[in-house]
């Protein structure tokens, strides 16, 4: 009798622990609150793709009242993500301060443009993957992917391509292997860089680039106005829905797979509290009817990865990048 009460004193204790864990974990989640509003800050102009990606996470986040402060949107432009990072860093671990980045979080250091990386951020989430979608004038004689590839073959510095990132950064690395798959040298084309894919769509429009790279969610609005015509996605495999009649690079002969993503990180630093809360807020925003809505209208991939993902994601991505970007000529 007594070595069974004591088995089941050792199940109860054993038991205790586990309840005493769990609370634990869940008292982390709930031990950090907001006392002020947030800023979700995006590193390019209004109306790009990472400012169209940080205004529906405000807006989902408000709508669905998971958080009990406001949540602000903040535009610092600038350096290729590195004048955002710096300013969500002079509030360094505070969860008051997040950041949309892409791409040139990890090859800014890659290509030598920023001593920024990773590592100097807290990863939160990936929120979305998204196509590089290439787009040519409604008026120009460029009627599909096939014909500019037949220019690139010809002469390469013939091509003026807007894209919306800084060197190395996802738009240009679309265009750099766009440019290499036809066997030409991607620094013979010239390239003009803008902060956001509304500036390189404006661009386009007003003929001032011969076709433009930029994100998806950018390219509907000029295309169903008749005033750009998509002649290519990056991506591996057609998309369904708006872009189901765009084909992909390799259908039009250049052997070519790349796409974007959105990721949202804090400052270095942040407490495991404080990334509890946003790992608990981002999930319930990403798992919104109102964040599948506008996952559907821009064209995006739901993609949504936690903290602890999001963080072997981007190691993984900056593993993959070094070679390409060394392939390119761009790594220093």
């Amino acid at each position: 009798m007594r070595r069974r009460l004591g088995r089941a004193g050792v199940m109860w204790g054993v038991c205790a622990a586990l309840i005493s864990i769990y609370a634990a974990h869940v008292r982390a989640a709930d031990a950090w609150q907001p006392h002020r509003p947030i800023e979700i800050v995006v590193p390019s102009a209004p109306g790009g793709g990472l400012d169209l990606v940080a205004r529906t996470l405000q807006s989902v986040i408000q709508q669905e009242k998971l958080s009990s402060k406001p949540v602000t949107v903040m535009n610092r432009p600038g350096g290729g993500g590195t004048v955002s990072i710096a300013y969500i860093n002079s509030h360094e671990g505070d969860g008051h301060y997040v950041s949309v980045q892409a791409l040139p979080l990890i090859t800014n250091r890659i290509t030598g443009l920023s001593t920024v990386g990773i590592d100097d951020v807290t990863p939160l989430a990936v929120l979305v993957t998204e196509q590089v979608v290439f787009s040519a004038p409604g008026d120009s004689p460029i009627k599909s992917g096939a014909d500019l590839i037949q220019m690139l073959k010809k002469d390469p510095s013939s091509v003026t391509m807007g894209v919306s990132s800084s060197p190395g950064g996802q738009s240009h690395d679309a265009a750099a292997l766009v440019v290499k798959s036809v066997g030409q040298d991607p620094k013979k084309m010239k390239v003009v860089f803008f902060d956001s894919g509304g500036e390189a769509m404006t661009a386009l429009m007003g003929g001032h680039v011969t076709v433009s790279a930029t994100p998806a969610g950018v390219v509907l609005g000029p295309s169903q106005a008749g005033r750009v015509r998509l002649i290519a996605i990056s991506g591996d495999k057609r998309e369904d829905g708006a872009l189901a009649m765009v084909p992909t690079w390799k259908e039009q002969g250049a052997n070519v797979a790349f796409t974007t993503w959105r990721v949202l990180v804090g400052p270095k630093n942040m407490t495991p509290a404080e990334i509890a809360w946003w790992d608990n807020v981002l999930q319930k925003a990403t798992a919104s009817p109102l964040w599948a809505v506008a996952v559907k209208r821009n064209l995006w991939t739901a993609d949504y990865q936690s903290s602890t993902q999001t963080r072997a994601f981007l190691h993984g991505e900056r593993d993959r990048l070094s070679p390409l970007l060394t392939d390119l000529g761009l790594a220093k």
